[in-house]
């Protein structure tokens, strides 16, 4: 028999739902998550305030002389002659103060440089010396921190150092001796994405191989100082806002999935009813004849004044056709619902209806014995 192509195969209105649903419903979800965000304040910047300020005090201890001079103070302010310098006593101090608790972290050192350069500033020789190693501190509940550092500097030993490369190499140099404190500050906030960075330099400068000295101080502070940090965390500022929209996001996406099993459940129990019409036709296609009629086929039997005879199932069907040897004739009454197979004999008709919602009622009750 020539093959029938049923409506349900070009696919029905209820699985061209499937794709205008979702598209509607993510439609739905961006518009509501467009009116969250309204509700959202991201991001945002924040300035950290910091201070930090220091302290660098000395002492020059002169050599045994005639005029009974024993120490220069740096508040004295004098010119110094080189040769009477002995050492140099150097007193560091510095203080940090945040306005956030950060876990700060730090570490400082004092380092001693000879260095010797020409007019230009272009460095022929450099010599550091560490008079106080690298020292660290870590998790400090607190968000302050003060460091103080004695050193004694022994002026005599770098100046000779100094004059001995000059005299070496027969060249004309400027030398100086650097002490300085160096920090580097750290620290890390848990609502903050970046940390605090800082560094610090206090130093002396002191010349070499001249006949007088001035010590100069050199500082290199923040002092007080703003960063920029970004909160981690996003700020619902609207929580009415953001709960209506969130509400709405979620009655929509619940709606779109049970829409979609619906419709997916439906069309289930259609493509069974598809495919096993589409085995009948196949496996018994020399028995079934098809027929065009205008009516239903049980009012045609009556209008036949037939007795009509359900049969429950096909294979009870094909028993009575081999019994009686008469075709089995087919008619798809609903297409894509309801197919009637049916024998026409003498006084009786014999029919089968296979209809889409009877495997809807057998998926159910499969369901429920699982």
């Amino acid at each position: 028999m020539e093959k029938m192509e049923l409506p349900l195969l070009k696919g029905s209105d209820r699985e061209k739902c499937i794709p205008i649903t979702v598209i509607v419903g993510l439609i739905g979800l961006v518009v509501f998550f467009l009116l969250a965000s309204l509700a959202l304040t991201f991001k945002s910047n924040y300035k950290l305030h910091y201070s930090e300020n220091s302290n660098l005090d000395y002492t020059v201890n002169l050599k045994d002389n005639s005029f009974g001079m024993k120490t220069i103070r740096k508040d004295e302010n004098k010119e110094i002659i080189s040769s009477l310098v002995d050492t140099i006593d150097a007193k560091f101090s510095y203080n940090f103060k945040s306005n956030e608790n950060l876990g700060l972290e730090y570490s400082y050192y004092v380092k001693a440089s000879v260095q010797v350069d020409n007019s230009e500033g272009k460095n022929f020789y450099k010599e550091d010396d560490m008079l106080i190693e690298k020292k660290e501190f870590s998790d400090l509940s607190n968000n302050m921190f003060k460091i103080n550092e004695n050193v004694n500097i022994n002026y005599e030993k770098y100046n000779d150092l100094a004059r001995q490369f000059i005299n070496t190499y027969g060249i004309s140099a400027d030398a100086k001796l650097v002490v300085g404190l160096y920090i580097d500050v750290a620290g890390k906030h848990a609502n903050f994405d970046k940390k605090l960075s800082d560094s610090a330099v206090i130093e002396l400068s002191i010349p070499l191989t001249t006949k007088t000295t001035e010590i100069k101080p050199n500082y290199q502070l923040s002092n007080s100082q703003d960063q920029i940090l970004q909160y981690k965390s996003t700020i619902i500022n609207n929580p009415y806002l953001f709960g209506f929209a969130i509400t709405l996001s979620v009655i929509d996406l619940i709606a779109m999935v049970s829409i979609i099993i619906w419709i997916i459940k439906n069309r289930d129990h259609n493509t069974l009813y598809k495919k096993k019409l589409d085995k009948i036709l196949k496996d018994y296609e020399r028995y079934i004849s098809e027929t065009v009629i205008t009516e239903r086929v049980e009012d045609m039997m009556k209008t036949r004044s037939l007795r009509i005879e359900v049969v429950k199932d096909f294979e009870g069907l094909i028993d009575i056709r081999d019994s009686l040897g008469k075709p089995i004739l087919f008619h798809e009454e609903r297409p894509g619902q309801e197919a009637v197979f049916y024998i026409l004999s003498d006084r009786v008709g014999y029919i089968y209806v296979m209809r889409a919602n009877d495997f809807k009622k057998k998926k159910t009750m499969t369901n429920k014995k699982k």
